[in-house]
């Protein structure tokens, strides 16, 4: 009897990692906003690589003013996720990781782009690798600053 249900909890939880998966990026997004503590600084990290992928397509397709929006907003989320691995105290540690694979991301995609339209996205890099740094400060204190600061 126990090897059939071991089965079925394991489709089960199977099914609902594919269902999450294709969650759509408005549900997603108002899931972010109403969790609490630690499992919202998940589902914003989760958003902002999302939103990040799809402003990725959307400079792909030349519509360079919607896709630099959306980057403002995945900084806006990557700000949201830190404050809320702080105050709670949870997910600390992935959250700075995730924040460190968002920006190299989004450095890798302004390498993609024309001259012209990566000042902003640089920028917003740098204010992701700021948001990181305060984490790290909240973490660990003034010495945990990352290398390269002045």
């Amino acid at each position: 009897m126990r090897p059939p249900l071991r089965s079925a909890a394991i489709v089960f939880l199977l099914t609902g990692m594919a269902l999450a998966a294709n969650e759509s990026l408005p549900a997603l997004k108002t899931r972010a906003d109403a969790a609490h503590g630690g499992e919202q600084a998940k589902l914003c990290l989760e958003y902002a690589h999302r939103l990040l992928e799809d402003a990725n397509t959307l400079f792909t397709n030349g519509d360079v003013d919607k896709a630099q929006g959306e980057v403002g907003d995945v900084v806006e989320y990557s700000r949201k996720a830190a404050d809320a691995a702080s105050t709670s105290g949870k997910h600390l540690k992935q959250t700075e990781i995730d924040l460190r694979k968002l920006a190299k991301r989004m450095k890798d995609i302004a390498a993609t782009l024309a001259v012209e339209d990566r000042p902003p996205l640089l920028q917003a890099v740098d204010d992701i690798e700021q948001i990181r740094a305060d984490l790290l400060t909240r973490m660990f204190g003034p010495q945990a600053e990352p290398k390269g600061k002045p």
